[in-house]
């Protein structure tokens, strides 16, 4: 057995052992939780609060069809015509946006507040599976230091997106497929992905996880009908422009990872590697993660699904030519498999990135609002960009290395 940084691991880089269970860290998960409220019901936060008000407003103006046919368009607080934004998420976003409406209606309170307060507590929920899964293996000031992430809190308590409750219900997944209980675990994944589809790129390692034909087809069926299932009425009006829609996205491209080196390299005269990548930048990024399972289960069989998704997640956002700074909410979780230094260095490399983003954002005259759409200095944006995309690949790094079982003085 080798330990990494706090956490004991087998020589595959399954979280194993038989240490002394450490106690949940109730006070930094309440803790999180305040300060997380406290945000919610005093910033505005990103132009993504604001497309989530007026993606509201439309449903209950023009209906479902118009929200994903045309998206919605609207001007910045200070007067400036935004791009139009379009809506991709699943169906089942429908219905929660009309309950998270009412919730608005009978509080007083913004639905950004609500969607924030949802985001906390899924949060929350992350942790204590998390907690569950590693508790013989963590030590506690890892766990304290996953419930008080700055990720989570700047994603959660201010940015607006959905992101954590997607993660929320892959963790619960993971959670359920490590204890065998499969049919319970595809429900959950049908779940995550009735919040986002991102939750795809997990599903070759899920897939490859399960013992037998028999139960992937089962499981299979179980997910797709629970997705089916809470995308209802809706989906059954309208399937063909809702698929078409969600399908179509890929994240705003050119700022970041490989897409924005080979970019550069184009703007010096040096157009080769960006002519063959940028076609296949996308697909790269897919391939990429549904092989790794397979690589997984070549040389390192015995890692355990959680340590497969933290490559996972890593991998993809390290490959992506698209990324959004919510994205880095689907990381948080996964990090704890490493231990306490590299997770406490990744945690303060990006939520450092995350805060000057916020920060140069927030330049106009309205508190408690980033305007990620007119952010006008890009260039020291992006150098920081590209220190988290760098910290991303070093993860990448170190869980190749924790999955074969080596460490620094080990065997």
């Amino acid at each position: 057995m080798g330990k990494l940084a706090g956490v004991r691991l087998s020589r595959s880089g399954a979280l194993a052992g038989s240490g002394e269970s450490v106690r949940f860290p109730a006070w930094a998960v309440v803790a999180a939780l305040v300060l997380k409220s406290l945000l919610a019901v005093s910033t505005t936060g990103t132009n993504d609060a604001l497309t989530w008000e007026h993606d509201l407003s439309t449903l209950r103006t023009k209906g479902p069809a118009s929200l994903y046919r045309n998206g919605v368009q609207y001007t910045s607080p200070a007067g400036k015509l935004y791009q139009r934004q379009l809506f991709i998420h699943p169906p089942a976003m429908v219905s929660i946006l009309y309950g998270l409406g009412t919730l608005q209606d009978l509080s007083g309170l913004s639905i950004t507040f609500w969607m924030r307060l949802l985001c906390s507590f899924a949060d929350a929920g992350a942790v204590f599976m998390v907690w569950l899964m590693v508790r013989r293996t963590a030590t506690k000031g890892l766990i304290v230091l996953l419930a008080l992430s700055p990720i989570s809190i700047l994603v959660s308590g201010f940015h607006v997106n959905t992101d954590p409750v997607m993660i929320f219900f892959v963790v619960m997944t993971v959670f359920l497929a490590e204890r065998r209980q499969n049919s319970y675990a595809a429900v959950a994944f049908g779940l995550a992905m009735s919040i986002k589809l991102v939750p795809l790129i997990y599903l070759p390692a899920m897939i490859v996880s399960l013992p037998r034909n028999t139960v992937r087809a089962r499981c299979a069926v179980i997910a797709a009908a629970t997705w089916i299932a809470v995308s209802m009425p809706v989906l059954a009006r309208y399937p063909w422009l809702i698929l078409k829609t969600i399908l179509s996205y890929g994240g705003a491209t050119g700022l970041w990872g490989f897409y924005f080196l080979c970019g550069l390299l184009e703007t010096m005269g040096i157009a080769g590697p960006y002519n063959l990548y940028a076609p296949a930048a996308k697909w790269s990024a897919l391939l990429g993660v549904s092989l790794l399972p397979f690589v997984f289960r070549r040389f390192a069989p015995r890692s355990s699904l959680f340590v497969q998704c933290g490559s996972i997640t890593f991998l993809f956002l390290f490959l992506s030519p698209g990324f959004g700074l919510q994205y880095l909410a689907w990381t948080v979780p996964w990090i704890v498999a490493l231990g306490i230094k590299p997770a406490a260095g990744y945690y303060a490399i990006a939520g450092t990135f995350m805060i000057a983003v916020y920060t140069e954002a927030g330049g106009l005259n309205v508190p408690g609002y980033a305007d990620l759409l007119t952010v006008t200095n890009w260039t020291m944006l992006m150098l920081m960009g590209l220190v988290c995309w760098a910290a991303i690949g070093t993860v990448v790094w170190r869980y190749g290395q924790v999955a074969l079982g080596r460490r620094k003085g080990g065997e």
